[in-house]
């Protein structure tokens, strides 16, 4: 996936972020021989390396470890970019979350959806008492700084806040690195214990959350932004799991939607359509389930 930095809701995101504290995100990416054109395209190594240049100048230069959980947008919708208005449209919670994490490449290609998928992911799966909300960040050629995880987790806490007027308590949050001296800045930002040394990060929220509506649903909105939102992913390439919702979405109406047929609709074979699907960490059962789920969900509301 190669877009430019100015469509990227994740870059505007933590460059308001970085100026609140004082720090130039630009003078600083310069500093470090990175001082990419914004409407330059960057691909997503080249694009995860600046992100990782920019975290490790960020706790250089305040000494501050936790710097992550502090630097959260004024305005947290902006790291939703053009999801803003598919998401504000979604009748609750649940509905808003599975459609973020349908189109998080839309967000940053550094991030995508997905269950099992080894590299970056951000997937919902609901247990016994809580929804789990997965976030693995892909590498470039540098490491991950754990300061980007505590970022994006801090905005998503603090953006859910901003869609339904109330704050949502993770019941537990597992983090993938090892636990600091002091866990407090951590413990405080999320409202939960934090489980650190974890295998992924993982955010777990109380089912009961999920069914908290928000104020701006608007169905005819919503189906309106989602062809939208589903031919800019088209466009960009970077996320087949949106273009087969969109073939789904039409052919549902029609019967049983068979995968040679939407694969026939997009120009590949079967076997070339499940692979980018499995890329992606889902299957085409999945999101024949989801698909039709959501469609039932649209009726009922209308």
């Amino acid at each position: 996936v190669v877009v430019p930095l100015s469509q990227l809701s994740a870059f505007k995101a933590m460059k308001d972020g970085f100026a609140q504290r004082g720090l130039d995100l630009s003078g600083i990416l310069a500093e470090a021989g990175l001082n990419p054109d914004p409407n330059e395209s960057v691909d997503a190594e080249h694009l995860a390396d600046i992100f990782s240049v920019a975290w490790d100048a960020a706790v250089a230069r305040t000494g501050d470890p936790a710097i992550g959980l502090a630097l959260c947008p004024r305005q947290p919708l902006i790291g939703l970019g053009s999801l803003s208005s598919l998401i504000l449209s979604a009748p609750d919670l649940r509905s808003g979350l599975q459609r973020m994490a349908r189109y998080t490449s839309l967000i940053s290609p550094t991030t995508s959806i997905g269950m099992d998928m080894p590299s970056t992911s951000v997937g919902m799966r609901v247990d016994q008492d809580a929804c789990r909300i997965t976030l693995r960040i892909s590498a470039g050629k540098l490491a991950v700084p754990q300061q980007r995880y505590d970022f994006m987790a801090a905005t998503f806490l603090k953006g859910m806040f901003w869609l339904i007027g109330e704050k949502v308590t993770p019941l537990r949050v597992h983090h993938p690195y090892a636990a600091p001296a002091d866990p407090t800045p951590w413990e405080t930002a999320f409202g939960c214990p934090v489980l650190f040394g974890a295998a992924a990060f993982v955010i777990e929220l109380p089912l009961a959350a999920l069914d908290q509506p928000f104020p701006t649903s608007d169905p005819t909105v919503g189906e309106m932004c989602e062809r939208m939102v589903a031919q800019l992913a088209a466009e960009q390439g970077g996320c087949i799991t949106a273009r087969v919702r969109q073939a789904l979405m039409q052919l549902i109406a029609k019967g049983d939607p068979r995968r040679e047929l939407v694969a026939a609709t997009l120009c590949m074979s079967e076997r070339t359509l499940q692979r980018r699907l499995t890329e992606e960490g889902t299957s085409f059962i999945e999101l024949v389930d989801d698909t039709r789920r959501e469609l039932a969900q649209r009726y009922f509301v209308n």
